[in-house]
């Protein structure tokens, strides 16, 4: 009688066992982050346990350089190994890490440099990288450029880029510039646009020619 019973116990117990299963994570790159329904749980590799009450798991994939990626593992799913591999971020990869993005720098005129020359020099560098200046107020001392937009399809990003300048009084002549850099989702509204600590590459050198140009040495 007594085997009878456990032979019953194990009848009953064995679907609820049957029910866990365990499926290994495998990301490229290794150095990629895994998070499990929002957890972080290691970076490359991770063995995804089932208990009998999950249907699935929602796995965000993350790397720097690298389009973050989401998908759902199902339990019933009969991989027992789901490689994925992240495609590389187009908008970081033409792009530099700054510190000087979003923020106003000072360049002090090399003596000599009357203001007249200086703001021809400002213009010249500035339709180099932009086709026009969308506000050039002298009197006031004032340059703006227009956004420039650049659409990054794998990420699927934009990034808009402008330069604000602003003479200033700081013991003889002197220039307050910002390169305002900023992203989006592709097709989403400008409020959507947040401020990025990045400068895509082909406006690095709008910054070194101003200082090289206008700059004391």
């Amino acid at each position: 009688m007594k085997k009878f019973y456990l032979l019953l116990l194990v009848m009953i117990l064995l679907p609820a066992i049957s029910l866990g299963k365990t499926k290994k994570i495998v990301v490229i790159p290794q150095t990629a982050k895994i998070f499990v329904d929002g957890n972080y749980v290691g970076e490359g590799m991770y063995m995804l346990k089932f208990s009998g009450k999950d249907d699935f798991f929602a796995i965000t994939l993350e790397a720097p350089g690298y389009v973050t990626k989401t998908i759902k593992v199902f339990k019933d799913d009969s991989r027992k190994t789901l490689s994925f591999t992240l495609a590389e971020d187009d908008a970081y990869l033409g792009s530099s890490l700054s510190n000087l993005a979003n923020k106003y720098f000072t360049i002090n005129a090399r003596g000599g440099l009357d203001s007249d020359t200086a703001w021809k020099i400002l213009h010249q560098i500035l339709l180099n990288y932009f086709d026009e200046i969308q506000t050039s107020d002298k009197a006031s001392g004032y340059i703006l450029t227009p956004w420039v937009t650049h659409t990054f399809p794998v990420s699927e990003t934009k990034v808009r880029t402008r330069v604000q300048i602003k003479e200033i009084t700081n013991e003889g002549l002197a220039y307050q510039i910002r390169v305002m850099s900023e992203i989006a989702p592709m097709g989403s509204a400008d409020y959507n646009y947040k401020e990025w600590s990045r400068v895509l590459k082909q406006f690095e050198p709008l910054i070194n020619e101003m200082q090289i140009r206008l700059g004391s040495k």
